[in-house]
């Protein structure tokens, strides 16, 4: 299966508008995650019904930073928090599209 999501992650800077792109086979998650003009690959698994573990990168202009996100969803809404060294984010997010 396949989902689209619009998300906001909001950081220290400020909120900043992305896509996540989820391919979810079993348990396992890849994709990527489209933020400030990078594209970051996304993997990660299925911790618990509704909630998603994901290990990533986000790339800005001065660093990248290496990040996880557990994020729950419920009804086409997803919300969450990024962990890294440097920072806590907050993520929410809708269901854009979803293919079997």
């Amino acid at each position: 299966m396949t989902e689209k999501y619009k998300v906001t992650i909001h950081s220290e800077m400020g909120p900043r508008d992305g896509i996540l792109k989820l391919n979810c086979q079993g348990k396992c998650i890849t994709g990527s995650l489209d933020l400030i003009g990078y594209i970051n690959t996304v993997c990660g698994m299925q911790a618990e019904a509704e909630t998603l573990r994901l290990f990533h990168p986000i790339k800005t202009a001065v660093s990248t930073l290496s990040c996880e996100t557990v994020l729950r969803l419920h009804g086409g809404d997803l919300c969450g928090m990024t962990t890294s060294n440097a920072a806590h984010m907050r993520w929410e997010g809708i269901l854009l599209r979803q293919e079997r």
